[in-house]
């Protein structure tokens, strides 16, 4: 008696592959969704708090420790904050000269009125008139912001300036002056064109 063996290979049928192809992509899927439960999503950043009150065509006048006005200013708005913080907006600020030389007119479409400071920022475009300390000559300053410090009667900025007068004109990048008209430095990267023209 003789038997025959036929050659018998798996048949490999797409109802029998479908299932094994879903079953990791259905483990892959429940993964990832149970890492995404874990996610937390950060809501959009709200407004900035509203100020706490605000002060309409408000009149400034600070005093130094003697009693005397060291500076005087008109805002059309300035915005008082809970951390005792302000913003001010168009200033119109004169600075007092106790000798001569002064005062600085300076004018700004904002400020920042720092908490617990009696400094404050001007921000830009700042234009500061005032003098030139060796001729009395009137001059034009400008830059983006300006530090207002009344206790130590100066203004300064680390930002770009240019001034302009009727006999020199120039850029520099900071600047520092005092309120008496007897300092006006610029401190960096100076040019100075002068008219020598009669």
């Amino acid at each position: 008696m003789s038997s025959q063996t036929g050659d018998r290979r798996p048949v490999l049928c797409w109802h029998n592959v479908i299932p094994m192809l879903l079953v990791p992509a259905l483990g892959a899927l429940f993964f990832t969704f149970q890492r995404m439960e874990g996610t937390s999503v950060e809501p959009p950043a709200g407004p900035a708090a509203p100020p706490r009150y605000t002060l309409a065509i408000a009149d400034l006048t600070r005093y130094d420790t003697s009693g005397e006005p060291t500076l005087t200013a008109q805002a059309q708005r300035i915005d008082y904050f809970d951390d005792a913080s302000g913003r001010a907006f168009d200033l119109q600020v004169d600075l007092l000269s106790l000798v001569g030389g002064g005062p600085w007119h300076l004018s700004a479409p904002a400020a920042t009125l720092p908490a617990h400071q009696r400094k404050f920022l001007l921000e830009g475009p700042v234009n500061a008139n005032g003098r030139w300390p060796d001729t009395g000559e009137p001059v034009k300053v400008r830059t983006e912001r300006l530090w207002v410090d009344p206790d130590a009667r100066a203004i300064q900025t680390d930002a770009t300036v240019t001034v302009d007068s009727a006999t020199r004109t120039g850029t520099g990048v900071g600047m520092r002056a005092d309120w008496a008209g007897r300092t006006l430095d610029l401190l960096h990267d100076v040019t100075i064109n002068y008219d020598t023209t009669d």
